[in-house]
């Protein structure tokens, strides 16, 4: 009886224990989310940058509901038809309407260029950190061969991969999937050489000592405790890679080397609407102000951010 008295006192006890590390750890995330809300509306940059993001992203994820037209349908009666209450921004030669277009070709554009950044993210933190924290040969060979991949040109990375899925005859989401890998791995170097030298400062820090006198694992030092403090000039990077990353995609459209026609694509309508850009602007300057919008977004809210997470700058 006095066992079962005390086994249930302990049980309360853990339960007890568990919900205040719970809500200690609530408190926090709280605590950090006021303070960061608080810096980003100090800066008018990255405010007006976080709006445009958001608003871009939920028009991305509202695409299906507020189109109007199937954007790969021609309709040959409506050519080249101008801004109206049936075709808000016009139609392309081929009847299609133009509004539609530039929703669903947003949609893909930002879903790419998001999955290409977390891609390169995702094999160039852990190569970084891992060089920075272990040296030696590896950080030799690691480093090595990113300076590799930054000598050559991305242009010509991005053109051999995709030749080769062309040859390969891969079409619809395979495509993209190859897009993604291409630009995932052209944006690996410059987040691995940042993590490193990151890491490479941190690893002095008197906390990582006091891990390794605690006797923390090598691979739970690198991770859980220099990871998140090299995550501020992570974020800025990756926020403003988008912007370019949105460049880049358009531009491989517009060169006849992104999705195939009829995919919606901004590059890809902005390359077919060149031959009536006299006698039909309207064609070429929406998709045009998609690309600069979306670019401009992203590098506003990626500065602003540097100014906030940058100590320097803030002193200043």
């Amino acid at each position: 009886m006095i066992d079962q008295q005390l086994q249930s006192r302990q049980r309360v006890d853990t339960v007890s224990a568990d919900d205040t590390a719970l809500t200690i750890r609530i408190r926090r995330i709280r605590t950090v989310s006021k303070n960061a809300l608080d810096e980003l509306l100090k800066s008018r940059t990255a405010t007006m940058g976080a709006i445009m993001i958001i608003l871009l992203l939920a028009v991305c994820f509202l695409t299906p509901v507020v189109a109007t037209h199937n954007p790969t349908k021609p309709n040959y009666r409506e050519r080249l038809a101008p801004v109206s209450a049936e075709h808000y921004f016009g139609t392309d030669k081929f009847g299609r309407d133009i509004y539609s277009r530039v929703l669903y070709g947003g949609q893909r554009t930002v879903f790419v260029a998001i999955a290409a950044v977390a891609l390169g993210l995702a094999l160039g933190i852990p190569l970084g950190v891992f060089s920075g924290y272990f040296g030696g040969r590896f950080d030799a060979v690691s480093m090595r061969f990113v300076d590799g991949f930054i000598a050559f040109p991305g242009l010509l990375l991005y053109l051999l991969i995709i030749t080769l899925a062309r040859e390969w005859k891969l079409e619809g989401i395979w495509n993209d999937l190859i897009l993604i890998f291409a630009l995932g791995l052209n944006t690996m170097p410059e987040i691995a050489r940042m993590t490193r030298g990151t890491t490479l400062i941190e690893v002095r820090r008197e906390y990582v000592e006091a891990a390794h006198v605690v006797g923390e694992g090598s691979l739970f030092i690198a991770m859980r405790e220099i990871l998140p403090n090299c995550v501020s000039p992570l974020i800025v990077n990756a926020t403003v890679r988008l912007g370019y990353v949105i460049l880049i995609i358009a531009a491989l459209s517009f060169l006849g080397l992104g999705t195939p026609p009829p995919t919606p694509d901004w590059g890809g309508d902005l390359s077919a609407a060149r031959d009536h850009m006299e006698s039909h602007p309207m064609i070429a300057i929406f998709p045009g102000l998609a690309i600069c919008y979306s670019v401009l977004a992203f590098n506003l809210f990626g500065d602003g951010l540097r100014d906030i997470l940058d100590p320097r700058i803030a002193e200043r």
